[in-house]
């Protein structure tokens, strides 16, 4: 029965041989009846319970001829241990940054003493692994801070489905309407959101023309005096969400907490410059004052004096479209695969790797 009901919601396996592809239907049901029936502390618990179970059944269905075995944070510790024992390469994939960083700008959603527990099952992954994979410099960065040598941790960035994401047509051009700078995400204070709405505060009283549009789900009591020139969209679909991007201007990221920043890419391939804070990692992708800006996070004057300069040159604005198309075609998911794949084959085989470079 488990199963049939976990089936309902498969996982894309992207199109890989079916002789090659198992999954694990006990680990999904956990969660989704822990979200359905649990308070959101009790479900954090449930969730990282599932993944410590797939976890366990992972390490026991480890073919015996792997070079190498590549998995997610809070579900690595287990194969970790089962891949030490036969001499395998373990491989930590770290979708976020260091907990240290997470810890200092956020309050974990689970009880402390559950916090705790997860943080510690983290630092084991780490100590297990042979080398760890961030999706951003920034992310890194954080890992190298929390103690794992320089030349353990590997930044490979994220890839993007662009496939839909284009530039209008015709390209956008100055007009008199209000420069639009929009927001995808949920927003909440991790992203920036209160950063973002004293901004938009400060360019009315300047009369600075203006409007700030937020999609996704948002933290109401963050709205509750936000000025007439902010817009909530609410969740947006794929083509909802491409179109907004097309009629906007500038898209706008100052989060406190943001890894990499998928969207900031999916902006860039529809045109839009990006103005993001110094704490979203995808910041390597822009060239600042070429297809973006960079700003310091939780600074809001300096995004609002970022903000007025967009508003008060719309033309430099539209110029930047093709910067911004370019460099967003690098992180295409092709572009990832080919980045992680001599990733892993350095890490493998480094004396291979060595004499290649050579």
């Amino acid at each position: 029965m488990y199963r049939r009901l976990a089936q309902r919601s498969p996982q894309p396996t992207l199109q890989l041989p079916e002789s090659l592809v198992q999954h694990c239907y006990v680990a999904p049901l956990v969660r989704r009846v822990a979200d359905a029936l649990c308070d959101p502390p009790q479900a954090a618990v449930w969730r990282h319970r599932a993944m410590a179970w797939f976890d366990r059944w992972c390490a026991r269905q480890l073919p015996g001829d792997l070079d190498a075995v590549v998995c997610y944070e809070n579900a690595a510790l287990h194969t970790f241990r089962a891949a030490k024992k036969r001499g395998i390469t373990t491989i930590l994939d770290a979708a976020s940054f260091h907990h240290q960083w997470q810890d200092a700008v956020y309050e974990p959603v689970e009880p402390p003493d559950a916090h705790a527990r997860i943080n510690a099952h983290k630092d084991k992954e780490i100590a297990l692994a042979d080398h760890v994979l961030t999706v951003s410099e920034l992310a890194r960065d954080s890992y190298v801070e929390g103690g794992v040598p320089d030349d353990k941790v590997t930044a490979v960035p994220m890839g993007a489905d662009l496939s839909d994401f284009s530039p209008p047509e015709p390209r956008r051009t100055p007009s008199e309407e209000r420069m639009t700078f929009l927001f995808v995400g949920h927003a909440g204070r991790r992203k920036g959101t209160d950063t973002l709405l004293a901004a938009a505060k400060t360019l009315v009283n300047d009369d600075a023309p203006h409007r700030v549009c937020f999609a996704g789900d948002v933290d109401a009591s963050l709205f509750a005096d936000a000025p007439p020139t902010v817009e909530r969209l609410g969740y947006l679909g794929r083509d909802a969400l491409i179109q907004a991007m097309q009629r906007a201007d500038v898209l706008v990221l100052p989060s406190r907490h943001d890894s990499f920043g998928r969207v900031v890419v999916e902006a860039m391939a529809t045109g839009l410059p990006a103005l993001v804070s110094a704490h979203v990692g995808a910041k390597e992708v822009l060239t600042d004052g070429e297809n973006g800006w960079v700003v310091p996070a939780e600074d809001a004057n300096a995004l609002t004096e970022q903000m007025r300069w967009c508003v008060n040159h719309p033309e430099r604005v539209a110029d930047m479209q093709e910067a911004a198309v370019q460099a967003a075609e690098g992180y295409m998911w092709t572009a990832y695969r080919e980045r992680v794949v001599q990733c892993l084959e350095t890490v493998i085989n480094p004396a291979v790797a060595s004499a290649t470079e050579r």
